[in-house]
């Protein structure tokens, strides 16, 4: 096996040492698992770290898509804003109509209670006024003009008729 000559401080000299007889090993084989751990530790490190970014640009492409998501349902929840204002415009629209229906309606009861009214008060001048002639016929004697053909016949009721 090879040999590596290492420049160590006295502080760490005697920590290896401390931690090598703890161990039950030597100096040199404690050295060289330190090594070894590093070396490998090192590699791990690389490994976590690529799995690290493998895993971040995971979460990132999923964040993008969720991102793309909600845009998308941003973008349906304002067409549909657009839609409840629409409808909102043609109900009250259709409110206005209804409103403006029932005004008319309510104006056209009015008239015709007026006709209604003005028709009783015409039935009662007709019927005052066929009262009237009634009366006046009874009173009046019977002094009609004779009918066309007895006029004809009778030459002295000239004067009745209409040339």
């Amino acid at each position: 096996m090879p040999r590596v000559t290492v420049s160590l401080p006295d502080s760490t000299l005697h920590k290896v040492d401390e931690e090598a007889n703890k161990s039950g090993i030597s100096r040199s084989e404690y050295v060289a698992a330190a090594i070894e751990s590093q070396i490998s530790g090192s590699n791990q490190a690389s490994i976590t770290l690529h799995n690290s970014e493998l895993e971040l640009n995971k979460s990132q492409i999923e964040v993008m898509q969720l991102k793309r998501q909600i845009s998308k349902f941003e973008n349906q929840l304002t067409e549909k804003d657009k839609l409840i204002e629409s409808k909102a415009k043609e109900v009250m629209q259709v409110d206005e109509k209804v409103n403006q229906s029932y005004a008319d309606v309510n104006q056209a009861r009015q008239e015709i209670a007026k006709f209604e009214m003005a028709l009783k008060l015409k039935d009662q001048h007709i019927s005052f006024l066929e009262a009237t002639v009634h009366q006046a016929l009874e009173k009046i004697t019977p002094a009609l003009p004779p009918s066309q053909e007895e006029a004809r016949a009778k030459s002295w009721w000239q004067f009745w008729r209409r040339d």
